[in-house]
């Protein structure tokens, strides 16, 4: 007999290891959307399976794998490649300063491209995107792209297009680019609206930036735009766009405009090196507004270059900023940074002073100050000094990159959940989008209080949702964390179809539950029952988590109270919904002392414990009295 309880032991841990086995091998061939794919050319000998420890060496090897919601990290090196993106993808590289990706003078270097109807949403990061080559081929093309990021790249050479090519694209961002040395133009955005382009260095371009064909409602702040043998801004049949705080100087031409736009926003105009009038009240604007060339448009703030004002009886010499000192150019934010500057009048004395930064205006009025508060991203800080005649010298610039000190939770957005209301059975999509300012999106998740888990990826066609309304919540995840929930409402309107008698399920949650910080605790709601047939269970645990199944675990990370609701639905999509709660304590030395006693984690509470403790007393007592009467 034992020796057939040995044998089905064995039998059955053989079925396990066999399964198990299958199971790596399907584990190959597919992987699940929002994945992380790794690259690396310097990982010559293999494997190669896009795994942090075993990255592909090339970026298109990653891309022939790469699903839609995916992203692909780029280790530093050169990758001579061209890229062509047909679905949402985020590339990132390990450092703009070192992770190239070359075209090599032949073509597109990364053309990303929907269609329409069929638009992607693309993100690229940190990476350094050079030498496209060919007549109308640039280092980034964007057609049928929305809600997509270009932000902190280098974007150079293009031979004989553009740096960066925005084509019937909707919610692109574009900031923090340095986009220089193109042949046409750094920025060109042809039939496309509601983009933003944003504190970029923008230099010895064509044309900075050039709008054509009806691009509307784009936004273009705080760029410097310098350095363009033709243009700093050209536009053509293109209107309803905002200009404000860009920098212009040294261009051949700052701007031309003969459509209707608006140069500047919340009383902030542009700053441009060919104003040619007085800031007599010396606040910051000029006396008249400057009028942008090509048609009527003006900004009626304009920031800087002001002509200096003439002292009657002698010509004052204009004073000069010598230098700038920075105490540390690349540093994390809330680091502390001190600024000095010097300057020199030949016919007076300095009297003034004045430091500015792309990002967060003025700065100070003092030749020596300190700074802790300035935002992520890359400033741009000007240095300049005023004699004793009240003129102001021209302004001398440094660079300051400020990082982010510890990692900023994603943020997510619902885009689209249509129709809405539906009828059961009826397709509806869903699409939805995240945002991270220090990171890339690499997980997807979307629940429905009726159906649990339904999505993994961006968007996705559901047709099989139960009826009734559903809660659904909706978040993202960068490399480390979860955004907050995002909450929308979808009503399923019941099939004429379905039985007209089908009764609404019976939930049960259990509980209350105790249990402590970190410990896995087991909720069960098995006892819901259904008059005609099977249910699926959801719990919102109340800590901004959730799970699917009729009994489940879960584990809360921090102490407190937490409502807990239970929903079953049955086979025809009828809900019914339970609250119970869920009571976490401490764990260790931070536990009540009366909370109780654990062995072998099983819990006796202190009630209970005390009882036994009394029970024990009284048992010996009785037998120690037993045993004199027994003498």
């Amino acid at each position: 007999m034992m020796s057939q309880k040995k044998s089905s032991i064995v039998f059955i841990m053989s079925l396990l290891m066999v399964g198990a086995a299958g199971n790596l091998f399907l584990i190959d061939g597919a992987h699940a959307s929002g994945m992380t794919l790794y690259v690396d050319d310097s990982n010559i000998a293999g494997p190669w399976n896009g795994t942090q420890d075993h990255p592909y060496r090339t970026i298109h090897d990653a891309m022939t794998v790469a699903i839609d919601g995916d992203s692909i990290f780029v280790y530093s090196g050169t990758y001579a490649e061209k890229i062509d993106i047909t679905l949402d993808l985020t590339i990132q590289g390990e450092n703009k300063d070192t992770t190239y990706i070359d075209g090599g003078g032949s073509g597109h270097v990364i053309n990303a491209h929907g269609t329409f109807g069929g638009e992607i949403q693309v993100i690229l990061k940190y990476l350094t995107i050079r030498n496209a080559g060919g007549s109308g081929f640039d280092c980034v093309t964007f057609s049928y792209v929305t809600g997509g990021e270009i932000s902190n790249n280098k974007i150079l050479n293009s031979q004989e297009g553009e740096g960066i090519s925005i084509d019937h694209c909707q919610g692109v961002t574009i900031r923090g680019n340095t986009i220089t040395n193109n042949k046409v133009a750094g920025v060109s955005l042809t039939a496309s609206g509601q983009n933003i382009i944003d504190q970029n260095m923008i230099s010895s371009n064509q044309k900075g930036i050039h709008l054509a064909s009806f691009s509307a409602n784009n936004q273009i702040t705080s760029n410097t735009i310098r350095d363009n043998t033709v243009y700093g801004i050209y536009i053509v049949q293109s209107s309803s766009n905002v200009f404000s705080r860009n920098d212009f100087t040294q261009n051949n031409l700052n701007a031309q405009d003969p459509s209707s736009n608006t140069w500047s926003l919340d009383g902030q105009g542009n700053y441009w090196d060919d104003y040619d009038n007085y800031d007599n009240n010396s606040d910051g604007i000029g006396d008249t507004p400057y009028l942008v060339p090509g048609g009527s448009n003006v900004d009626a703030y304009p920031l800087g270059y002001f002509k200096q004002p003439e002292i009657p009886g002698e010509q004052n010499q204009p004073p000069v900023a010598v230098s700038i000192s920075i105490s540390n150019t690349s540093v994390l934010q809330y680091t502390t940074i001190t600024f000095s500057g010097e300057g020199i009048d030949t016919d007076g004395y300095i009297d003034g002073y004045q430091w500015r930064s792309s990002l967060d205006g003025i700065l100070s009025y003092q030749q020596t100050f300190s700074n802790s508060t300035l935002s992520i991203g890359t400033h741009t800080i000007y240095f300049k000094v005023m004699d004793n005649d009240g003129a102001w010298s021209s302004e001398k610039t440094a660079t300051i990159t400020v990082d982010s000190t510890v990692n900023q939770a994603p943020i997510a957005s619902i885009d689209e959940i249509t129709p809405n209301p539906a009828i059961q059975g009826e397709s509806v999509i869903f699409r939805g989008h995240g945002t991270d300012d220090d990171g890339v999106i690499t997980a997807y998740k979307w629940t429905s209080s009726k159906d649990g888990t339904i999505g993994t990826t961006s968007s996705f066609i559901r047709s099989n949702l139960s009826s009734g309304t559903h809660t659904i919540y909706f978040q993202v995840k960068d490399a480390t964390e979860w955004s907050t929930q995002i909450v929308s409402s979808l009503t399923i309107q019941r099939n004429a179809s379905a039985s007209p008698e089908n009764q609404a399920p019976h939930a049960y949650p259990g509980g209350p539950y105790l249990g402590k910080v970190n410990q896995v605790i087991s909720f069960n709601g098995s006892l819901s029952y259904d008059d005609n047939g099977s249910l699926v269970g959801f719990w919102s645990f109340g800590d901004n988590t959730t799970g699917n199944g009729l009994a489940i675990t879960h584990t809360y990370t921090a102490p407190g109270t937490y409502t807990v609701i239970f929903t079953v639905t049955d086979e025809e999509g009828v809900s019914s919904t339970a609250t119970t709660s869920a009571i976490i304590t401490q764990t260790g030395s931070q536990s009540n002392p009366l909370e109780g006693f654990s062995i072998a984690d099983f819990e006796i509470p202190f009630p209970l414990l005390m009882a036994l403790v009394v029970l024990l007393i009284v048992g010996i007592i009785i037998g120690f009295i037993f045993k004199i009467k027994q003498r």
